[in-house]
């Protein structure tokens, strides 16, 4: 008789839990761990631990194409996709060479190098670790509602998937933000191993700007020297970098003075009034190594034929100083 009467309760017990929508499988995985590390460790290999200990509802944010522009949607569904984790499996990322980081307190970053994927996993504690968001900021549907694929040069995608990241990174708040400028700096040096110019060029900017990881040396300059052939703006960031290294937080002479002289010149000489302003603060100070003071009038008198507010207030202040160009001219070849 104890032994029905516990097969009753027992039977009673499982009438209540079905009853009330709950799957055995519930009771059955127990919290891998406490500790997130090794909590996260079980989520991400086993399904069935995902299925347990993911929320519902649960916050899910994608960027979806407004036309031709990306747009941020935010909303609680009660079930995630089934694509959405499955990124995540640890065979998964051993094909597909994701990089996925832990993030203490609570979160987990999905990456791959080419800037095409990025997802945010981020988790609440109770009695156990449960997924209660995840962001998905990967860009491939608005780009392919921007333009035909097809029809770029190769790099190019890479090159507009850059600028768009950057672009909500500007408006996303932190940790996002700067996820999304690593994800553009991805973007643009993928841009630039297919053979883009300007995503290269992006992609030393954004290094340099401190938003985005520091790339090394030797691959600003092969970057810039590559876009300094065509762009006067490049060679204004190349003549910089010849002298600060890219480290604005120090003050000291000029590093290569003769080699940011001539970069300034090359870009005055394709169009860069930054450039040639630039350029003449060069003469004026002799911080290149050369001082010239008339000639460094020629160079903002130069500029500001060309409506370069800056350079018209330099010339004005030299002028009032009694500064004359006499027969200077700004650029060598136009001294010759």
């Amino acid at each position: 008789m104890k032994i029905k009467k516990n097969a009753g309760k027992f039977g009673l017990r499982w009438i209540v839990l079905l009853v009330l929508g709950l799957s055995s499988d519930v009771f059955a995985i127990q919290c891998p761990s406490d500790n997130f590390h090794g909590f996260v460790k079980e989520f991400l290999a086993k399904p069935e631990v995902q299925r347990a200990f993911t929320a519902s509802p649960i916050h899910f944010l994608e960027v979806v194409a407004e036309g031709s522009q990306p747009k941020v949607v935010e909303r609680e569904i009660e079930v995630l996709g089934g694509g959405e984790l499955s990124a995540v499996s640890p065979e998964v990322v051993e094909m597909s060479s994701l990089e996925v980081k832990v993030q203490p307190p609570n979160k987990i970053f999905v990456r791959d190098r080419a800037g095409e994927l990025l997802k945010i996993l981020t988790f609440q504690k109770a009695d156990c670790w449960s997924l209660s968001s995840l962001e998905n900021w990967s860009l491939e549907t608005v780009l392919d509602s921007q333009v035909d694929a097809s029809s770029l040069p190769p790099g190019e995608r890479s090159l507009m998937r850059g600028k768009n990241y950057a672009d909500l990174a500007m408006e996303a708040e932190f940790p996002a933000s700067s996820q999304l400028y690593i994800s553009a700096l991805d973007s643009y040096m993928n841009g630039a191993d297919k053979g883009s110019i300007e995503a290269g060029y992006q992609a030393v900017l954004l290094s340099l700007s401190g938003q985005a990881p520091r790339l090394d040396d030797a691959r600003i300059l092969e970057l810039l020297l590559s876009a300094a052939s065509t762009s006067g703006a490049a060679n204004l960031a190349l003549a910089n970098f010849y002298c600060d290294e890219g480290r604005y937080d120090q003050v000291r002479p000029c590093a290569d003075p003769q080699k940011s002289l001539n970069a300034l010149e090359a870009g005055s000489k394709l169009g860069s009034m930054e450039a040639l302003n630039q350029l003449g603060l060069s003469y004026e100070r002799g911080t290149l190594g050369t001082k010239n003071i008339n000639r460094a009038l020629a160079c903002f008198q130069a500029a500001a034929a060309q409506g370069f507010e800056l350079s018209k207030e330099n010339a004005a202040r030299l002028i009032a100083k009694n500064v004359k160009t006499e027969s200077s001219n700004c650029l060598k070849q136009e001294a010759n």
